[in-house]
């Protein structure tokens, strides 16, 4: 066999399914192969500044960011793809920063944002949750590379990640969430193989779930809050930031009940699948949104 079967075999048999090694594997795998992801390819790399990089996001805790320059240096990554990898993390998080007051809109009018609970909770309506709130790995990553503009290194990563999110129960991983609101979200999210992603919102027999529909709706909430955080952060380490930067917008708000961090020093992927699961949770805001717009439309026509 070739040295790529036996990279492969190593991958498919001996690698944890959907650990973070798994992600790291996998995507050196695709680099090597030529960037033979099903999602997208390689292109090209940006040079240097990857420490840099790494502590501009800031929906990162500050101890993992120290982690993650520590494990720069025995990264199995080539410099030029981790380099890549870094610097469109931070572009997708400003692109997500930016269209942050599209979802904000709706929560700024109250007379418009009780019609919304109203109608989120009419039987015409929520009777057609389990159609709507289902989507595909493909359709992810699709809003990853149409809406955002995320191909090339990292979009095989978030590839692999969206993967991993789908199959997160399996990796015994504690919950990557911060804050009540994101942390009954990622409890609820689960996975079907037929439906995709999906939110429990009807019973079996097709009556509301009230409780998983509270947690989506804050939720929604969570996602339209005013300023432009993305992800809260660890109570701590925020507060020290937040005086730091004299409470500048662009830090992420605290969380006393955070998940601590894993105790060894090495790359970890809990960042990427919040964001993942942010994106998620914007598709269905999107949808949720327009069919309530043309809801609206009707009702005044």
């Amino acid at each position: 066999p070739n040295d790529e079967s036996i990279h492969y075999h190593y991958w498919k048999v001996d690698m944890p399914r959907y650990k973070d090694e798994w992600i790291i594997d996998r995507v050196l795998f695709d680099y090597v192969a030529g960037g033979s992801c099903a999602c997208c390819g390689f292109q090209h790399f940006l040079p240097n500044g990857t420490a840099d990089l790494i502590t501009a996001i800031s929906d990162m805790d500050t101890d993992q960011q120290t982690k993650e320059v520590a494990a720069l240096q025995n990264h199995p990554w080539p410099p030029e793809l981790r380099d890549q990898v870094w610097a469109d993390r931070v572009r997708l998080r400003q692109k997500l920063k930016m269209d942050k007051k599209v979802y904000q809109a709706l929560w700024q009018d109250d007379d418009k944002k009780q019609q919304f609970l109203d109608w989120c909770r009419r039987p015409e309506t929520y009777q057609n949750y389990r159609r709507w709130f289902q989507l595909s790995r493909a359709e992810v990553m699709e809003s990853v590379h149409k809406k955002y503009n995320i191909h090339s290194a990292f979009g095989v990563v978030l590839c692999a990640v969206v993967e991993q999110v789908a199959g997160f129960r399996l990796t015994g991983y504690p919950t990557d969430a911060r804050g009540t609101a994101e942390v009954d979200f990622e409890r609820i999210l689960t996975y079907d193989r037929r439906g995709g992603f999906v939110l429990p919102l009807l019973d079996k027999d097709g009556n509301l779930r009230e409780e998983n529909l509270d947690i989506w709706l804050t939720e929604l909430q969570e996602i339209g809050s005013p300023g432009k955080k993305l992800l809260r952060r660890r109570a701590s380490l925020a507060a020290a930031a937040a005086t730091t930067s004299n409470n500048n917008n662009d830090e992420e708000e605290e969380d006393p009940d955070g998940p601590e961090e894993a105790e060894q020093s090495k790359t970890s992927f809990g960042s990427d699948r919040r964001i993942i699961r942010l994106i998620i949770a914007r598709c269905w805001a999107d949808l949720l949104q327009t069919k309530f717009q043309a809801y609206l439309e009707e009702s005044n026509s």
